[in-house]
């Protein structure tokens, strides 16, 4: 059988493969149809409407409307047994836009540290217990170090992930550790918490952190806290290279650097 189509919406009751042939999740792809039903309505919606806009049986969408409220993706106004948008969507939005801000408003501070220090710089966030390289500039120079966009670390091990680590609140510091632990990485790794402790507090004192080949062998990373509006720490400016390169009479030197563009940074998000 065909799927019918809803002359009014343009929506298909089964689609399994999108125009680029990547294959989809049919109950994802109709929840997802079913909050742009209710945004393109601009209006509460009964299941009835829904059911008849979409031409799904009542069953189902009622199924996908308890799920997503679960979520706080829709709320149901248990008087008129209408759904809307749920606040959730709203959380998720702001996230976005931060995110597209932060990345907008740095790259004019990782091109300046490229030119301060002739190594790869970073833009960095956390993402639950990982951090998520969402931006990177890299020198000219034919050795250096070139992260991806989209490269994702446990916070517990990376100069990046130790820096926000000393600026978040105690509870999730060790929910972080619970999760991702103090793996061996290499032989210069921090693999004891109190260890850390100690790392953080001279973190937290010195404005920046220092991966000193922590992470991975013949490479050193510095980076420096980035802080949202409400002074909560949630990314970082780095810069990474060869170890070699980055001399212990550098390290300060980039550190401050790092720190003094990081708050520069966290000023323009406030």
């Amino acid at each position: 059988m065909r799927p019918r189509k809803n002359k009014k919406t343009g929506l298909k009751a089964e689609t399994v493969k999108t125009t680029k042939g990547a294959y989809i999740v049919p109950a994802v792809d109709r929840a997802v149809r079913i909050l742009s039903l209710i945004k393109t309505e601009g209006r509460e919606m009964t299941i009835a409407e829904i059911a008849s806009a979409t031409g799904w049986h009542k069953s189902s969408v009622h199924k996908l409307l308890v799920t997503l409220g679960h979520h706080g993706l829709l709320d149901r106004d248990e008087t008129t047994k209408r759904y809307s948008l749920g606040f959730a969507l709203a959380e998720y939005g702001r996230i976005a836009l931060n995110n597209l801000d932060i990345r907008h408003a740095a790259k004019s501070f990782l091109r300046t540290l490229v030119d301060y220090t002739g190594e790869t710089a970073v833009l960095s966030i956390l993402r639950e217990t990982k951090m998520v390289i969402v931006d990177v500039e890299e020198p000219q120079t034919q050795l250096r170090v070139s992260p991806t966009v989209g490269m994702r670390a446990p916070a517990s091990t990376t100069s990046n992930g130790k820096a926000v680590l000393a600026f978040l609140p105690e509870d999730k510091v060790n929910e972080i550790l619970s999760i991702e632990g103090l793996p061996t990485m290499t032989k210069k790794s921090i693999t004891k918490a109190g260890a850390m402790r100690v790392e953080m507090a001279a973190i937290r004192e010195r404005g920046y952190a220092v991966d000193n080949e922590e992470y991975q062998e013949g490479i050193t990373g510095i980076s420096a806290p980035v802080f949202n509006s409400r002074g909560q720490a949630i990314g970082t400016l780095s810069i990474v290279g060869p170890a070699f390169r980055i001399a212990k009479d550098k390290i300060r030197n980039f550190g401050k650097k790092c720190a003094a563009l990081a708050a520069q940074l966290s000023g323009m998000l406030s």
